[in-house]
């Protein structure tokens, strides 16, 4: 603005003799320059504000003062700062919709190139930083995207100078496959990319697949053969998902309740009367599983039971509807004559327990600030956990038994033991036998617990080894924070 007003005071106080076409045409390319300034001033506000909550910028039909259709979030927010900008108002009055071949600043190419010259910004922090901090650690992990194209995210861990961890996503890798040497010539080419030297690579985590987790072929093993100190990781929040899904899957009691915990959602919830049906005897509802997110399950197992009375007395009441198809008076049958046997009961009590436990413990390991250190605790404390899990099963056998008080008969385990053939050399001593709830206790209830402490110590020994190798620092870092600096540090032995 001072160059402007400057170059008007030329021209006012220049003699008209004097006065040349180019004073004049520096003042309208002022003018001009100024003038799409504020307009790209407005724009990179509002492409900055969308970029950074993740909104998506363009719609069905990109056009300014449209009535009909979805014209995207960024003609969206122009128009609604233009309401309160007089300026940008009347641009997009006069610019709004140009057409091809005309400059108005914006259409979508303007912030797309916005966007590429963020991104290069971020991108150009983040690895100044990562230079900085001079040792790094990567975590790597892919997944189909909307367009079931497979792609690899890579993500870089490092600490300020301050002390603080920080994560910092790169980019995704397209196309980068499946097998252990193609993604391990896509993990070092990100890095040269980046000018970042393997030299300081310190740390790799991703999840428990074989050609990633493999210690003779995988990824892990391939970049420890090229920088022998950069420590294997497995991510602690899918390790654990994986205990919880090997647990899952030991037993037969297990598969089929968890099925009929589907099941019985896919029921109610396929039809608008069945599920009013539900919630008119249930303050909430139930909920369906998840294969990958383990605390939809936890959700799924405390919904069943919190509405336990109200889900039985809507399958009797569907039972009973002759007004209802036959297929789906039965479909009720069965669910009913599911929710009635004492192993669903007791599959609620101890599964809803279980499963709250490790999810809590799932949110704190997936916390950016937690260390090896919390994480080998909270395994040591999932572990104690199920060990004292296993001697309540009489708790949770009352616990069952309870949600049948109001029935006739109280159900039993069932008796389910599998009946050998015999060999003709030997004796018709039929052998010890156990009862149905021993049979269910030692078969079933033990299995599960056991199956979950083999599982946490085998992940657990992940973190063992590597704890056991910076276990000075650890011990460096308690005395720092239990004695003040100069006990650690005398001023006279500086």
């Amino acid at each position: 603005m001072a160059d402007l007003m400057f170059v008007f005071w030329r021209c006012i106080n220049t003699p008209k003799n004097q006065v040349k076409i180019s004073c004049v045409s520096i003042v309208k390319l002022k003018i001009e320059t100024n003038y799409w300034i504020n307009v790209l001033t407005r724009v990179c506000s509002v492409v900055k504000s969308l970029a950074s909550h993740g909104l998506p910028f363009r719609g069905t039909e990109e056009k300014y003062g449209s009535s009909v259709g979805n014209s995207g979030n960024f003609i969206m927010a122009m128009e609604l700062v233009a309401e309160y900008d007089p300026f940008l108002s009347q641009h997009i009055s006069k610019y709004g919709n140009p057409g091809k071949g005309n400059t108005s600043y914006l259409s979508f190419y303007t912030y797309e190139q916005f966007i590429s010259i963020m991104s290069e910004k971020v991108l150009e922090t983040i690895i100044k930083e990562v230079k900085a901090a001079t040792y790094f650690s990567i975590s790597i992990d892919s997944t189909p995207d909307i367009t079931h194209i497979d792609q690899l995210s890579f993500i870089i861990r490092y600490v300020l100078p301050n002390g603080e961890p920080v994560e910092r996503f790169i980019g995704f890798i397209d196309d980068a496959g499946h097998k252990a040497e193609s993604l391990t010539e896509a993990i070092f080419s990100i890095l040269k990319k980046y000018d970042l030297n393997v030299c300081f690579l310190r740390g790799k985590s991703y999840d428990n697949a074989k050609n990633m987790s493999g210690i003779y072929s995988g990824v892990q093993a391939r970049i420890k053969d090229v920088i022998s100190l950069a420590d294997f990781v497995p991510c602690s929040a899918h390790s654990l998902n994986l205990v919880g899904m090997c647990a899952a899957s030991c037993c037969e009691e297990a598969n089929n309740f968890f099925s009929f915990t589907q099941n019985l959602y896919v029921y109610f919830s396929s039809s608008t009367y069945r599920w009013s049906l539900l919630k008119k005897y249930n303050n909430s509802t139930l909920k369906s599983l998840s294969d990958t997110r383990w605390s939809a399950r936890d959700d799924a197992c405390h919904s069943l039971k919190t509405n336990w009375a109200g889900v039985k007395k809507a399958l009797l009441d569907l039972k009973h509807d002759k007004l209802q198809k036959p297929l789906t008076r039965s479909e009720a049958e069965g669910l009913l004559r599911q929710l009635s046997r004492l192993e669903t009961s007791f599959m609620t009590e101890f599964w809803n327990d279980v499963l709250h436990t490790f999810n809590k413990t799932s949110k704190l390991l997936q916390s950016v600030q937690i260390d090896l250190s919390t994480v080998v605790e909270l395994y040591n404390s999932l572990v104690s956990y199920v060990k004292s899990v296993r001697e309540m099963f009489q708790t949770y056998y009352d616990a069952a038994k309870e949600k049948f008080i109001d029935c006739n008969k109280i159900p039993e385990f069932e008796n389910k033991q599998r009946k050998r053939k015999k060999h003709f050399d030997e004796s018709n001593d039929p052998g010890h036998t156990f009862d149905s709830q021993n049979n269910f206790k030692i078969n079933t209830f033990y299995v599960i617990c056991d199956n979950l402490t083999v599982e946490l110590n085998k992940r657990k020994s992940a973190y063992d080894s590597i704890i056991s190798k910076y276990s000075f620092i650890l011990k460096i870092y308690e005395l720092d924070q239990c004695f003040p600096k100069w006990a650690i540090s005398p001023p006279w032995g500086r």
